[in-house]
């Protein structure tokens, strides 16, 4: 663990293997030199859907605190390079779109497709912001060339 309790987004990109240039090209709004990751505290966690292991805020990303302990290891970084590339992705939607849109998008999308019959997580997986996220994310996945 870091002073802190955070690392940059740079410092688990590179330790699951990702080339954090790619990534800025991919994602031009988004520094991960500059980008905090935090493990998430108990009282947070609480408030995320069960399954959730990362959430981003304008301010940074946070992990639960298994996720967090494995970005600096080198035998367990790579498990987890797509989830932050991921969670990047969020961060450059908030600062593309802005905070309030992307709430709005986030929870319009969701809301819809759960009075429209869909469960929670189908819900979740069809929210547009999510499915950009998670197609940025699988051209960083392990064994794919970076884009």
């Amino acid at each position: 663990m870091t002073r802190g309790g955070a690392i940059t987004a740079q410092r688990a990109l590179l330790a699951a293997g990702i080339d954090p240039d790619e990534v800025r090209r991919a994602l031009p709004n988004v520094d991960p030199a500059r980008t905090r990751i935090t493990p998430a505290s108990r009282a947070y966690r609480r408030v995320w859907a069960k399954g959730i292991v990362a959430v981003t805020a304008p301010w940074g990303i946070s992990v639960v605190p298994e996720v967090f302990a494995s970005l600096t290891d080198p035998n367990k970084a790579w498990r987890h390079g797509t989830l932050i590339v991921h969670e990047l992705a969020h961060l450059d939607q908030y600062r593309r779109i802005g905070a309030w849109r992307h709430i709005g998008r986030y929870t319009g999308d969701y809301l819809s497709a759960r009075w429209h019959g869909r469960n929670h997580w189908d819900a979740y997986r069809d929210i547009r912001l999510e499915v950009e996220a998670r197609a940025i994310a699988s051209r960083f996945a392990p064994g794919r060339h970076s884009p």
